[in-house]
């Protein structure tokens, strides 16, 4: 079956044949003067119906334009009600960002690109039309931006009178110890660690093969080339908190963090390009770019080591990083667990101690630890310690202690130093201990906590792990 035709087309069919019509009236007596009646008739009947055909159509088209009209009223509604809905939530959007903006004007910021490598053509630039000064801050080891591919522009710039200064980084420092254990994988750190500095040749330490460090002697090898340039560079021991340059009145900022999350995998472990890179403009009362102004100045003028002191102790290298790792090996040794923990130890998710543990560095003050019974009294020397526990290493192996016995401590206070002398006082006002840990060997190391009210056992007749006089591997105790 044939489908009806569209009321368009109707229409169009209707006003093509009511045209004939009316045509043919008007034409055919002007031209057939015997027309026949009945033929007018016709027409004008033609004529009229078509003409009513046409009125119909109008009327129904008039009604599909109504329904066309509340169909677009209904959808507006709903579009309206959806503004009305989220109006107040659009003006607040607009009311936050007309702020941030505002605050970015009145700080003087201008720009913020996702990374260094982002910003790294604006920076090329800057310094290729610098007129008064370029102040460079971290940047020789940096990532994307290179002082290599800056030194021939540098170097014209100080010839023509442009006031250049560059920090950079001394990696014979413990700061720079500890980024490179940042940086590092745990084999590389752990020979780091463990290396014998007495025997060791300089070129032979594993902190020279690091990349930090190869990175800095290339840097000092290419001021060697540049003698005006060598200069205008100071090598900062502080942390500077940032990347940074300032070229006349704009500057650059980067701050630095510790590295990526523990989460992401990382596959370049430098530290130095995981933040945004901000960008302020000297403003009449813009703070941000004054205080990076000073802070760059204050870390220029207390900076007091150039390339010529530089060089002097690159040359007794060897010596400098045996003291920095034997000064601070308590230390590094515990970044060392905690950055580089076997998997499953989750570093950085949360506390593995209520508080820090630190380890007994000074002369073994006189220590006894007493039983119960107030008759068997052991020997004891200091191992570490921390705010409520103390671990210590027994000079006897054939008393029968367990874990969970309450014990007491005896002794005397070291005079010297003070420090010494504040932890044994602090551990010998504890009026009772915990047995927390033993470990079994020829001689037991045990670890005691301070005992609360409520830790304290009605009768001594817990059953716990004895100190036997079998040898096992000697391990670390730490108590909480």
């Amino acid at each position: 079956m044939s489908e009806k035709p569209r009321p368009i087309l109707r229409m169009v069919i209707a006003c093509f044949f009511f045209f004939i019509a009316v045509t043919l009236n008007i034409l055919l007596p002007r031209y057939w003067h015997n027309i026949p009646e009945i033929v007018k008739h016709l027409l004008l009947l033609f004529s009229a119906i078509m003409c009513v055909h046409l009125i119909e159509y109008a009327y129904l088209w008039w009604e599909i334009f109504g329904h066309i009209k509340n169909i677009l009223k209904e959808t507006l509604q709903a579009t309206h009600q959806l503004i009305d809905d989220n109006k107040k939530s659009l003006e607040k959007s607009l009311q936050t960002t007309n702020q941030l903006i505002g605050s970015a004007t009145t700080c003087g910021l201008t720009h913020i690109y996702c990374s260094r490598k982002d910003v790294k053509g604006d920076i090329y630039n800057a310094i290729e039309n610098a007129e008064k000064r370029v102040w460079l801050l971290g940047i020789t080891f940096s990532e994307n931006v290179h002082l290599d591919e800056l030194l021939s522009t540098l170097n014209e710039k100080l010839i023509r009178g442009v006031d250049i200064k560059i920090l950079l980084l001394d990696v014979l420092r413990d700061t720079a110890v500890f980024r490179t254990f940042l940086e590092s994988d745990t084999p590389e750190v752990a020979k780091i660690l463990n290396a014998d500095r007495m025997k060791t040749l300089s070129i032979d330490d594993p902190y020279f093969h690091q990349r930090l460090y190869s990175d800095f002697t290339h840097v000092c090898d290419r001021l060697g080339n540049y003698p005006n340039i060598g200069t205008a560079v100071r090598f900062y021991t502080h942390t500077p908190t940032c990347w940074m340059m300032i070229v006349d009145n704009t500057v650059h900022f980067q701050p630095y963090t510790f590295g990526r999350s523990a989460g992401r995998h990382q596959v370049n472990l430098c530290i130095g390009a995981n933040m945004p890179v901000f960008k302020f403009q000297m403003q009449p009362n813009g703070k941000p770019f004054e205080i990076l102004e000073d802070h760059f100045l204050k870390l220029w003028l207390t900076s007091n080591e150039d390339l010529f002191h530089l060089q002097a102790r690159i040359a007794d290298r060897n010596s400098v990083v045996k003291d920095i790792l034997d000064s601070n090996s308590s230390w590094f040794r515990h970044i060392f667990e905690v950055l580089h923990a076997p998997k499953g130890n989750m570093p950085f998710t949360s506390e593995r101690r209520k508080f820090p543990r630190q380890t007994w560095k000074w002369n073994q003050p006189s220590m006894n630890v007493c039983l119960q019974d107030c008759k068997t009294v052991i020997r004891a020397t200091i191992c570490n310690c921390s705010y409520e526990g103390i671990s210590l290493k027994l000079e006897a192996a054939d008393t029968l202690l367990f874990e969970g016995q309450v014990v007491t401590l005896q002794g005397e206070s070291p005079k010297e130093p003070l420090a010494a002398n504040f932890i044994v006082d602090h551990f010998l006002k504890k009026k009772q201990f915990v047995i927390r840990q033993i470990t079994n060997r020829s001689q037991p190391v045990i670890g005691l906590k301070t005992a609360s009210e409520g830790e304290l056992p009605d009768e001594p007749n817990q059953i716990g792990r004895l100190i036997t006089t079998s040898p096992s591997t000697p391990q670390e105790h730490h108590v909480s």
